[in-house]
């Protein structure tokens, strides 16, 4: 079958276990790429926090199976895909100011340039898209004509 993880120069395509364990793998993943393709560190902590929360989302609250694309866009822009199995899309609760949950979708709209779901027919994607420089990150040198090839989505 299709493999677990399949990465690229400009992309990342994983496949994650409905186990919390599986969102530490998400985010060394998420890192690892991003430091390849030459992501500052700032840009690349939020992403990571970002990737953190919808993975550890769909593993606690919606069904298998959860997936993870990251790409880089035109060598300036960093978009993330989480998918799951769960046909309803996630809500930003008002936080209590002391509860230990509850607030990760804000995260993530705060630090995201744009934020989104949508549905499909085996679930949901859950999106954000961030910049990560003003100017063009210099093109990895074995570019894939299509990052995700070989993927199964």
């Amino acid at each position: 079958g299709p493999p677990d993880a399949h990465t690229a120069p400009c992309g990342l395509a994983l496949r994650l276990p409905t186990d919390p364990a599986a969102v530490g793998r998400a985010r060394r993943t998420a890192a690892g790429a991003l430091r390849c393709w030459g992501v500052p560190d700032t840009a690349a902590d939020d992403i990571v926090l970002m990737v953190d929360e919808l993975v550890t989302n769909a593993i606690e609250h919606a069904g298998g199976p959860v997936w993870l694309r990251l790409w880089l866009r035109r060598g300036c822009c960093v978009i993330c895909q989480v998918g799951d199995g769960c046909h309803e899309t996630p809500q930003p609760r008002p936080g209590d100011p002391d509860a230990e949950s509850g607030r990760g979708l804000l995260l993530v709209a705060a630090l995201a340039d744009a934020l989104g779901t949508r549905v499909t027919t085996t679930g949901k994607v859950t999106w954000f898209r961030r910049r990560v420089r003003d100017d063009r990150i210099p093109a990895p040198r074995a570019a894939s004509p299509h990052p995700f090839i070989g993927v199964d989505s």
